[in-house]
Protein backbone atom coordinates (compact mmCIF):
# COMPACT_ATOMS: atom_id res chain seq x y z
CA UNK A 1 0.00 0.00 0.00
CA UNK A 2 3.06 2.16 0.73
CA UNK A 3 4.72 1.56 -2.58
CA UNK A 4 1.45 2.15 -4.19
CA UNK A 5 0.88 5.50 -2.75
CA UNK A 6 4.66 6.50 -3.44
CA UNK A 7 3.54 5.80 -7.07
CA UNK A 8 0.53 7.62 -7.01
CA UNK A 9 2.57 10.79 -5.03
CA UNK A 10 5.43 10.72 -7.79
CA UNK A 11 2.81 10.59 -10.90
CA UNK A 12 1.27 14.02 -8.97
CA UNK A 13 4.86 15.42 -8.85
CA UNK A 14 5.51 14.21 -12.80
CA UNK A 15 2.34 15.98 -13.39
CA UNK A 16 2.79 19.14 -11.66
CA UNK A 17 6.49 19.54 -13.11
CA UNK A 18 4.62 18.82 -16.64
CA UNK A 19 1.92 21.48 -15.98
CA UNK A 20 4.19 24.55 -14.37
CA UNK A 21 6.80 23.85 -17.66
CA UNK A 22 4.03 24.28 -20.10
CA UNK A 23 1.51 26.46 -18.64
CA UNK A 24 3.84 28.84 -17.12
CA UNK A 25 7.85 27.77 -17.79
CA UNK A 26 7.07 27.92 -21.42
CA UNK A 27 4.85 30.97 -21.92
CA UNK A 28 7.31 32.84 -19.21
CA UNK A 29 10.18 32.25 -21.90
CA UNK A 30 7.74 32.97 -24.53
CA UNK A 31 7.04 37.03 -23.01
CA UNK A 32 11.34 37.40 -23.22
CA UNK A 33 11.74 36.40 -26.80
CA UNK A 34 8.79 38.15 -27.35
CA UNK A 35 10.23 41.40 -26.03
CA UNK A 36 13.63 40.60 -27.83
CA UNK A 37 12.42 40.24 -31.26
CA UNK A 38 9.98 43.44 -30.57
CA UNK A 39 13.05 45.49 -30.15
CA UNK A 40 15.12 43.76 -32.35
CA UNK A 41 14.55 46.96 -34.78
CA UNK A 42 15.06 49.53 -32.18
CA UNK A 43 18.62 50.01 -33.07
CA UNK A 44 17.90 51.12 -36.95
CA UNK A 45 15.02 53.31 -35.58
CA UNK A 46 17.65 54.89 -33.26
CA UNK A 47 19.90 55.30 -36.16
CA UNK A 48 16.99 57.14 -38.42
CA UNK A 49 16.34 59.55 -35.42
CA UNK A 50 19.92 60.39 -35.21
CA UNK A 51 20.28 60.67 -38.83
CA UNK A 52 16.78 62.44 -39.26
CA UNK A 53 16.41 60.10 -42.38
CA UNK A 54 14.64 57.37 -43.17
CA UNK A 55 16.89 55.25 -45.57
CA UNK A 56 15.89 52.14 -46.35
CA UNK A 57 14.21 51.35 -43.56
CA UNK A 58 10.35 50.44 -44.64
CA UNK A 59 8.05 51.84 -41.67
CA UNK A 60 4.94 50.01 -42.24
CA UNK A 61 6.06 46.81 -40.74
CA UNK A 62 6.04 48.81 -37.39
CA UNK A 63 2.56 50.04 -37.79
CA UNK A 64 1.57 45.57 -38.24
CA UNK A 65 3.36 45.83 -34.68
CA UNK A 66 1.14 48.09 -32.70
CA UNK A 67 -1.68 45.99 -35.06
CA UNK A 68 -0.60 42.41 -34.18
CA UNK A 69 0.20 43.45 -30.51
CA UNK A 70 -3.55 45.47 -29.71
CA UNK A 71 -5.04 42.81 -31.13
CA UNK A 72 -3.29 40.24 -29.09
CA UNK A 73 -4.29 42.56 -25.84
CA UNK A 74 -7.75 42.33 -26.81
CA UNK A 75 -7.86 38.59 -26.95
CA UNK A 76 -5.34 38.38 -24.14
CA UNK A 77 -8.08 40.89 -21.70
CA UNK A 78 -10.70 39.11 -22.88
CA UNK A 79 -9.28 35.88 -21.55
CA UNK A 80 -7.61 36.93 -18.95
CA UNK A 81 -4.70 35.47 -19.79
CA UNK A 82 -1.66 37.71 -18.34
CA UNK A 83 0.84 35.77 -20.65
CA UNK A 84 -0.73 37.04 -23.49
CA UNK A 85 -0.75 40.48 -22.15
CA UNK A 86 2.50 40.46 -20.81
CA UNK A 87 3.62 39.28 -24.69
CA UNK A 88 2.31 42.06 -26.00
CA UNK A 89 2.22 45.66 -24.15
CA UNK A 90 5.85 46.01 -24.81
CA UNK A 91 5.47 45.29 -28.05
CA UNK A 92 2.31 48.27 -28.41
CA UNK A 93 4.58 50.57 -26.74
CA UNK A 94 7.79 50.14 -28.53
CA UNK A 95 5.82 49.82 -32.20
CA UNK A 96 3.92 53.36 -30.82
CA UNK A 97 7.35 54.69 -30.39
CA UNK A 98 9.59 53.40 -33.31
CA UNK A 99 6.22 53.99 -35.69
CA UNK A 100 6.09 57.48 -34.91
CA UNK A 101 10.01 58.29 -34.37
CA UNK A 102 10.29 57.17 -38.26
CA UNK A 103 6.62 58.85 -39.34
CA UNK A 104 8.41 62.53 -39.06
CA UNK A 105 11.48 61.20 -41.22
CA UNK A 106 9.03 59.16 -44.38
CA UNK A 107 8.31 61.30 -47.19
CA UNK A 108 4.65 61.70 -48.28
CA UNK A 109 3.98 58.42 -50.01
CA UNK A 110 5.04 56.26 -46.89
CA UNK A 111 3.68 58.40 -44.65
CA UNK A 112 -0.26 58.30 -46.53
CA UNK A 113 0.96 54.54 -46.68
CA UNK A 114 1.39 54.28 -42.21
CA UNK A 115 -1.49 56.52 -42.30
CA UNK A 116 -3.91 54.20 -43.68
CA UNK A 117 -2.42 51.45 -42.51
CA UNK A 118 -3.03 52.55 -39.02
CA UNK A 119 -6.21 53.79 -39.78
CA UNK A 120 -7.35 50.08 -40.84
CA UNK A 121 -6.22 48.38 -38.22
CA UNK A 122 -7.58 51.00 -35.78
CA UNK A 123 -11.13 50.52 -37.25
CA UNK A 124 -11.03 47.08 -37.37
CA UNK A 125 -9.48 46.34 -33.72
CA UNK A 126 -11.59 49.05 -32.18
CA UNK A 127 -14.89 47.50 -34.20
CA UNK A 128 -14.53 44.09 -32.82
CA UNK A 129 -13.84 45.50 -29.19
CA UNK A 130 -16.85 47.66 -29.66
CA UNK A 131 -19.37 44.80 -30.68
CA UNK A 132 -18.04 42.47 -28.11
CA UNK A 133 -18.55 45.62 -25.36
CA UNK A 134 -22.05 46.42 -26.43
CA UNK A 135 -23.46 43.01 -28.29
CA UNK A 136 -21.65 40.30 -26.71
CA UNK A 137 -22.92 38.40 -23.71
CA UNK A 138 -21.23 35.43 -23.90
CA UNK A 139 -17.75 34.78 -22.68
CA UNK A 140 -17.17 31.90 -25.67
CA UNK A 141 -18.56 34.21 -28.00
CA UNK A 142 -16.67 37.29 -27.19
CA UNK A 143 -13.10 34.68 -26.94
CA UNK A 144 -14.22 33.87 -31.08
CA UNK A 145 -14.35 37.47 -32.19
CA UNK A 146 -11.65 38.74 -30.59
CA UNK A 147 -9.30 35.05 -31.35
CA UNK A 148 -10.33 35.72 -35.08
CA UNK A 149 -10.09 39.28 -35.17
CA UNK A 150 -6.23 38.59 -33.66
CA UNK A 151 -5.66 36.23 -35.97
CA UNK A 152 -6.37 38.07 -39.32
CA UNK A 153 -4.36 41.56 -37.96
CA UNK A 154 -1.67 38.75 -37.86
CA UNK A 155 -1.71 37.06 -41.05
CA UNK A 156 -1.46 40.73 -42.51
CA UNK A 157 1.83 40.69 -40.37
CA UNK A 158 2.84 37.23 -41.50
CA UNK A 159 3.17 39.46 -45.01
CA UNK A 160 6.65 40.60 -44.37
CA UNK A 161 8.59 37.27 -43.62
CA UNK A 162 6.29 35.93 -46.75
CA UNK A 163 7.49 39.08 -48.96
CA UNK A 164 11.16 38.57 -47.73
CA UNK A 165 10.84 34.29 -48.45
CA UNK A 166 10.01 35.50 -51.91
CA UNK A 167 12.93 37.71 -52.36
CA UNK A 168 15.36 35.07 -51.56
CA UNK A 169 13.32 32.38 -53.66
CA UNK A 170 13.49 35.07 -56.58
CA UNK A 171 17.08 36.53 -56.24
CA UNK A 172 18.51 32.81 -54.81
CA UNK A 173 20.54 35.08 -51.85
CA UNK A 174 19.37 35.02 -48.44
CA UNK A 175 21.53 38.14 -47.76
CA UNK A 176 18.23 39.81 -46.51
CA UNK A 177 17.53 37.06 -43.72
CA UNK A 178 19.23 37.46 -40.68
CA UNK A 179 19.96 34.01 -38.43
CA UNK A 180 19.51 34.82 -34.97
CA UNK A 181 16.04 36.61 -35.83
CA UNK A 182 14.72 33.58 -37.20
CA UNK A 183 16.08 31.02 -34.72
CA UNK A 184 13.97 33.65 -32.73
CA UNK A 185 10.79 33.14 -34.07
CA UNK A 186 11.36 28.87 -34.47
CA UNK A 187 11.73 28.76 -30.58
CA UNK A 188 9.51 31.36 -29.73
CA UNK A 189 6.45 29.55 -31.96
CA UNK A 190 7.48 26.73 -30.76
CA UNK A 191 7.17 27.82 -27.04
CA UNK A 192 3.27 29.04 -27.31
CA UNK A 193 2.41 26.19 -29.21
CA UNK A 194 3.53 24.62 -26.86
CA UNK A 195 1.62 26.61 -24.05
CA UNK A 196 -1.20 27.10 -26.18
CA UNK A 197 -1.83 23.30 -26.47
CA UNK A 198 -1.56 22.63 -22.89
CA UNK A 199 -4.25 25.18 -22.10
CA UNK A 200 -6.05 23.51 -25.42
CA UNK A 201 -6.16 27.20 -26.77
CA UNK A 202 -6.35 26.64 -30.76
CA UNK A 203 -6.09 30.65 -31.18
CA UNK A 204 -2.59 30.39 -29.75
CA UNK A 205 -1.60 27.05 -30.70
CA UNK A 206 -2.40 27.35 -34.36
CA UNK A 207 -1.07 30.76 -35.80
CA UNK A 208 2.28 30.19 -33.59
CA UNK A 209 2.79 26.87 -35.36
CA UNK A 210 2.64 28.96 -38.50
CA UNK A 211 5.22 31.01 -37.02
CA UNK A 212 7.77 28.75 -36.26
CA UNK A 213 7.36 26.99 -39.94
CA UNK A 214 8.52 30.18 -41.22
CA UNK A 215 11.19 30.23 -39.06
CA UNK A 216 12.36 26.86 -39.72
CA UNK A 217 11.73 28.18 -43.43
CA UNK A 218 14.29 31.12 -43.16
CA UNK A 219 16.95 28.79 -41.78
CA UNK A 220 16.41 26.25 -44.66
CA UNK A 221 16.96 29.21 -47.00
CA UNK A 222 19.90 30.67 -45.03
CA UNK A 223 21.80 27.24 -45.30
CA UNK A 224 20.85 26.31 -49.06
CA UNK A 225 21.13 30.31 -50.17
CA UNK A 226 24.31 31.91 -48.12
CA UNK A 227 24.67 35.58 -48.73
CA UNK A 228 26.60 38.48 -47.27
CA UNK A 229 24.30 40.75 -45.08
CA UNK A 230 23.69 44.13 -46.43
CA UNK A 231 24.36 47.27 -44.66
CA UNK A 232 22.45 50.59 -44.44
CA UNK A 233 24.25 53.79 -44.72
CA UNK A 234 22.93 56.91 -42.71
CA UNK A 235 23.42 60.32 -43.45
CA UNK A 236 26.15 60.89 -41.32
CA UNK A 237 28.27 58.49 -43.24
CA UNK A 238 28.20 55.61 -40.77
CA UNK A 239 27.52 52.18 -41.79
CA UNK A 240 25.12 50.23 -39.75
CA UNK A 241 23.71 46.84 -40.05
CA UNK A 242 19.98 46.51 -40.31
CA UNK A 243 17.83 43.27 -40.50
CA UNK A 244 14.42 43.31 -41.72
CA UNK A 245 11.31 43.06 -39.91
CA UNK A 246 10.01 39.21 -38.74
CA UNK A 247 6.73 38.09 -37.46
CA UNK A 248 5.38 36.14 -35.05
CA UNK A 249 2.25 36.34 -32.94
CA UNK A 250 3.59 36.45 -29.56
CA UNK A 251 0.31 34.87 -28.12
Amino acid sequence: MTMALRHLLDDDDDMDFKELLLKHIAPGLGCIIAFLMFVSPLKAVLQVRASKHLGDLNPLPLVAIIANCAAWLLYGCINEDPYVILANEPGLLLGVFMAISCYGFADLKARDLMLKAFLFFAVLISGAGITISLFIKKDSTASLISGYTAVFVLLCYYGAPLSTIAEVLRSRSAASLYWPISIMNTVNGLLWVAYGTAVHDMFIAVPNAVGATFGLIQLALIQFYPGKKGATTTNSGESGEYEPLQSSSTA
